[in-house]
């Protein structure tokens, strides 16, 4: 099987349907928690691991190099130093990685002063890119025309002069686009772009569409991967959010995506998108109260005078607390639902026998078993949910389909997150919603709703599922 190559084609005439806009609505609320960060210090040591992470992962998703868990951990959190790396057979020596992740990270460093410049993205500064990024990479494999791999040597901020169309493990082949026609989809790439972004085409639209059409360009005879995603946290950057972080554990997903969108679907690969900036900002908003460094008496002093201005100032302003009057109404609205569910139940499935009871827990339940990530929630701020109970009477067994609410970050902020959980009737928990529902005090009710209604439905069909298969 072929996957011929087409030229790359514009965005879908209703391009504003491939996203429901609820980065609008957090960008807004991560903009007015970014002063807090900048004046603690925080959000520049979040950067600083977050450039990391960035700047390793991005190499160990190709291939370029394997460093484990531990050790990525290890640099993340204390720098890029080959003496972390060690020495490992059939790796490249710790100092080539070492830098080769530096070369990652001088470029992301590059974007956040290329849009202070306000420069145009060009063909030029693409390879400017290409070239920094692949400043210690001197060769790379290629295949010749009888399917021979050798190592060539590798043009840096060239375009290819041979084809690059990989294997599949299954033997199927992805061609890209032919050598030859490379510069005239660079320009169209960058027209269309240009088009976008004067018609307001939303970030994880236009990043999506960015990535997906350039990596079918291929234009690069290596390293075009590493650039797709340095080109759409470029555009994350610009519009206020954060570099595209894509780890070993989101590789699957990242793939399965591109695949969606090489069938003229983007949906997938914006909602992945969208799903990596709201994990970025779970893991800023933990960084909220977190002390930077107390290393001296006076570093000591100022963190004691910050823990008691914050709190000082424990009564929430009154801007926050509509996320939590949203929550309630969002969860009313849930309850009514599980309603409807169970009583579908009761008519269906009771009359078969089977001796099944359905029972709502109403609104205002708190005794819920909250499952997002610890270093993510803050029960203790807000915690609210409802759960359709499902009671087989013999053997006696009890599941539970919960819709859990909780605050989000060390502190509340206005920022709450919502789950579906399917409780199994060995008490396990599994998550059905596809990703958090993410409601702030930026965002009307109205726009909230609108979101909800389809992951509520999307998350309770997942979860109905999972009690099926559990009988």
């Amino acid at each position: 099987m072929v996957l011929v190559w087409e030229p790359i084609a514009d965005l879908p005439q209703d391009w504003s349907s491939l996203t429901d806009g609820e980065l609008g609505p957090l960008l807004q609320f991560w903009n007015d928690q970014r002063a807090d960060l900048e004046q603690s210090g925080a959000l520049a040591e979040f950067n600083k691991r977050l450039g990391r992470e960035w700047s390793i992962e991005t190499g160990q998703i190709e291939g370029v190099y394997d460093i484990d868990r531990g050790i990525t951990q290890t640099l993340i959190e204390r720098g890029i130093d080959a003496d972390l790396i060690g020495t490992h057979p059939g790796q490249k020596p710790p100092e080539i990685i070492a830098a080769i992740i530096q070369d990652h990270a001088d470029v992301l460093e590059g974007l956040f002063q290329f849009v202070k410049g306000s420069r145009p993205l060009s063909k030029s500064y693409i390879h400017e890119l290409h070239a920094a990024l692949l400043r210690h990479q001197e060769t790379t494999m290629m295949v010749d025309q009888f399917g021979n791999l050798f190592e060539s040597k590798l043009a840096k901020g060239k375009y290819k002069e041979r084809p690059n169309n990989p294997k599949k493990p299954d033997g199927s082949m992805h061609q890209y686009c032919p050598p030859e026609q490379v510069d005239s989809e660079m320009e169209r790439l960058l027209s269309l772009h240009a088009e976008h972004e004067k018609k307001g085409v939303p970030v994880e639209v236009e990043a999506a569409w960015l990535h997906h059409r350039f990596t079918q360009i291929h234009p690069y005879q290596d390293g075009n991967g590493r650039l797709a995603r340095v080109l759409a946290s470029l555009l994350f950057i610009k519009a206020g959010w954060f570099p595209v972080v894509v780890t070993r554990d989101d590789r699957g997903q990242y793939i399965d995506a591109l695949e969606v969108a090489d069938e003229n679907d983007l949906r997938s690969l914006v909602s992945f998108f969208i799903q990596l900036q709201k994990r970025a900002l779970f893991e800023a908003m933990r960084t909220l109260t977190e002390t930077v460094g107390v290393h001296t008496v006076d570093d000591a002093i100022e963190a004691a005078k910050k823990t008691l201005r914050a709190i000082g100032s424990r009564n929430d302003p009154a801007i926050w607390l509509k996320a939590k009057e949203s929550a309630e109404r969002l969860l009313a609205r849930a309850g009514i639902r599980l309603w409807d569910i169970s009583n579908t139940l009761r008519t269906e499935v009771s009359a078969m026998g089977g001796g099944f009871q359905f029972d709502v827990l109403k609104h205002g339940f708190r005794s819920l078993r909250v499952s997002l990530p610890s270093n993510q929630s803050n029960s203790s701020e807000y915690r609210d949910g409802c759960a359709l109970e499902i009671v087989r009477v013999v053997p006696k067994t009890l599941a539970k389909i919960e819709v859990q609410a909780c605050a989000i970050g060390s502190k509340f902020r206005g920022l709450i997150g919502f789950q579906v959980v399917f409780q199994t009737p060995k008490g396990e928990s599994e998550i059905a919603s596809p990703d958090h529902f993410l409601v702030s005090y930026a965002e009307p009710f109205e726009s909230a709703e609108r979101r909800f209604r389809p992951w509520l439905e999307e998350s309770l069909v997942n979860a109905l599922t999972l009690w099926r298969k559990s009988l």
